[in-house]
């Protein structure tokens, strides 16, 4: 099943390339809204998780992922800072091509994005940065951080990139950073601890409130998901002592969730928690429950009201990818069998 997966990847890709289309969705079923959305975030995020697993595929395999690798490596210039900074944009930026194919949020810049912490690390953990370079980014980071209110004058991270807009931390883009900064044995600063620190702390608000926590990815599974991608390969003490926690936090969620998907993603950080498990089926159809990012447009603003409605995924939009999807999958299967 895995060289059926990797396969069908590559000829998704091989598809979009010869018509001119995109990987993605975004949607929300609630208004019958569906565009089609050509954005990094769904091509690095699935880049991340093949090179993570490349060392499972055989001598035939690889040779498909490498075709998979250099086409979506040379997607990426696409989407660096329109004057050519360290950073990189969820959509295309020379011009700009912010919500492609739509009929309003496109025509105007008031919803043009910022770069952002998510997008930029995961181009960085894919495209084969060096340390030097990352130790740069981080230096520009550090112009876009947060006081941490669990710090009397610490600072934190944030998501977005830009001056004008509001403040906030998501835990997965934050694990994403980290895991960055820790492949390639960064020297943590104040910054980072604090970063650290925050991301243990909100392992408490991860069943109860994902939204609060992750508003780009709001969902239970996906967060724990990050944790265990993270913890998985790395150390530190405010995550380590969380362990145990977020295990039990998966097993209470995996009793309720329906989708198969995310439980995919429950069961996959289990298996990198060190648990045992029992082999599940894997079912390659799409699944209309599952969604990889959120977008929530209300949420930016500061009125109670608008946060409020920020929650209510009739306000919000879902992002979708197949490939990606696809990858979580390949990524089940290779670590069960490893």
């Amino acid at each position: 099943m895995i060289r059926g997966i990797i396969s069908e990847i590559a000829k998704k890709m091989s598809e979009v390339s010869a018509t001119n289309s995109a990987l993605s969705v975004r949607k929300n079923d609630l208004w019958g809204y569906k565009r089609a959305d050509d954005n990094i975030f769904a091509l690095a995020s699935t880049l991340f998780i093949l090179q993570q697993n490349c060392r499972h595929l055989d001598e035939e395999k690889k040779v498909i992922f490498e075709k998979i690798e250099s086409q979506i490596q040379a997607e990426f210039a696409k989407y660096q800072n329109k004057d050519g900074r360290l950073t990189y944009n969820f959509y295309k930026t020379k011009p700009s091509g912010h919500f492609p194919n739509g009929r309003f949020m496109r025509r105007f810049d008031h919803f043009r994005l910022p770069d952002d912490i998510d997008d930029t690390a995961l181009i960085y953990l894919t495209a084969n940065y060096t340390k030097e370079q990352t130790i740069e980014l981080k230096k520009h980071l550090l112009a876009f951080t947060d006081q941490y209110r669990g710090s009397k004058n610490g600072k934190i991270y944030s998501t977005w990139l830009g001056k004008n807009m509001p403040k906030e931390q998501d835990v997965c883009a934050l694990l994403n950073l980290m895991y960055l900064f820790f492949k390639h044995q960064v020297e943590l600063d104040s910054t980072d601890h604090n970063t650290l620190e925050f991301i243990g702390n909100a392992v408490k608000q991860i069943a109860k409130n994902p939204f609060q926590i992750a508003r780009h990815y709001g969902n239970p599974a996906l967060i724990i998901y990050h944790y265990a991608r993270f913890m998985a390969d790395f150390s530190f003490p405010a995550l380590d002592k969380r362990k145990a926690e977020l295990i039990g936090i998966s097993y209470e969620i995996m009793a309720k969730e329906k989708s198969a998907l995310f439980r995919i993603l429950l069961e996959t950080a289990l298996l990198k928690f060190g648990e045992k498990r029992n082999k599940i089926e894997i079912n390659l159809n799409p699944e209309k429950q599952f969604y990889s990012f959120i977008g929530a447009p209300f949420a930016p603003f500061k009125n109670p009201a608008s946060r409020l409605i920020a929650k209510n995924q009739w306000s919000q939009i879902f992002w979708k990818s197949e490939i990606h999807e696809l990858a979580l999958r390949l990524e089940y299967l290779c670590l069960f069998n490893d």
